[in-house]
């Protein structure tokens, strides 16, 4: 989808230069004609300044692209693109003007005259830009406006997902199951776990009506889960946080730990005759924010890719939020041990 995209981007990029500089030749030459009459050299001369004018433009643009102008501020383009439009007006000119004086087309050559040529070129690729960058400015808004769909479609998606499969039915069964057999033998702690219970259900419920939550909120959350897990697996669980307290307030997609430490505890620990442990580890790199979630097991060299719904939703999710510089992974670190990490860069959460 994305090669035709480009394919097509690169046509329609084609079919305008070709339609913009016929066009040039036709509208000056047609002038020239009706200033001076009929004359072959004039159609030879304008067609070669056409000509030069399609190269150096196309030039021009794969510089832009080179350099990365597209994602410039307009302050800085006010002041580049004029200079750069001046610089190929003058190199135009000069290669024009042999031919155009083997012509006979500039036989009063006066400097007076070669500046106008200049001013007059100069105009022309100015002109070229500003129809360039206003092209590039409208595709790049009907990108966002295509993604910003894309990220509210995702995101009502994951609610359905979340409660299908990230907050399961079968988590649920277990865990009233737990805190029933708690009720007679620890009626204080079953409370506690009931309340456990109801805010990580309120917490799946509602974390749609935000696309991102605060660490330290998600963390809250995942503490909750634990907690619930712990009395399922007694003793074979056991996990650990370790967290930087300058990361807390950073933000990512609500559920997207709590999606790893469950893929961690089902592929994991659940597999384990002795159980094992998860740890959480959140720090700050750069200013970027990295997350790890390692666990005990392996990941099976026989089927790689079965890590279940809720890892494939994650990454989807967080392409969609940071694009390639969130990509998660899933690798062994060791012989004992799994780690699932990505990390969000910090320049995603100046728009909240």
């Amino acid at each position: 989808m994305e090669e035709l995209g480009i394919k097509n981007r690169k046509k329609f990029y084609w079919i305008l230069q070709g339609t913009g500089w016929a066009s040039f030749f036709v509208f000056y030459t047609w002038l020239a004609m009706f200033d001076y009459g009929w004359d072959r050299a004039i159609i030879v001369n304008y067609f070669f300044v056409a000509l030069i004018g399609f190269l150096l433009s196309h030039l021009y643009r794969g510089f832009i692209k080179r350099r990365n102008w597209t994602e410039l501020s307009v302050s800085n383009l006010v002041l580049l693109v004029p200079a750069a439009s001046v610089i190929i007006g003058v190199v135009w000119g000069l290669l024009i003007l042999p031919v155009s004086l083997w012509l006979g087309k500039e036989n009063n050559l006066t400097a007076l005259v070669f500046f106008d040529l200049i001013f007059s070129l100069t105009i022309i690729i100015l002109i070229w830009s500003l129809i360039y960058f206003f092209i590039k400015l409208f595709t790049s808004y009907k990108k966002n406006e295509i993604e910003k769909w894309r990220l509210e479609a995702a995101v009502k998606d994951a609610q359905l997902i979340a409660l299908k499969s990230q907050i399961n039915p079968h988590f649920i069964f277990n865990s009233l199951n737990n805190i029933r057999s708690l009720v007679v033998e620890e009626p204080e702690k079953a409370r506690d776990m009931i309340t456990h219970l109801s805010g990580l259900l309120r917490y799946s419920l509602q974390f749609s009506n935000a696309e991102r939550v605060p660490l330290r909120e998600e963390l809250g959350i995942i503490k909750t889960f634990l907690k619930l897990e712990s009395i399922h697996y007694e003793d074979r669980l056991r996990y650990k946080f370790l967290v930087d307290e300058k990361a807390l307030d950073r933000k990512i997609p609500p559920m997207a730990i709590q999606m790893l430490v469950e893929n961690a505890i089902k592929h994991g620990i659940s597999r384990l005759p002795d159980g094992g442990e998860v740890a959480i580890h959140c720090y700050l790199n750069n200013e970027d924010l990295v997350v790890e979630v390692l666990n005990s097991g392996q990941i099976s060299p026989e089927n790689p890719d079965k890590t279940g719904i809720g890892l494939k939703n994650a990454t989807e999710r967080l392409k969609l939020l940071f694009g390639k510089l969130a990509e998660l992974t899933l690798e062994n670190v060791d012989d004992n041990m799994v780690m699932a990490k990505f990390s969000i860069p910090l320049n995603t959460n100046t728009s909240l």
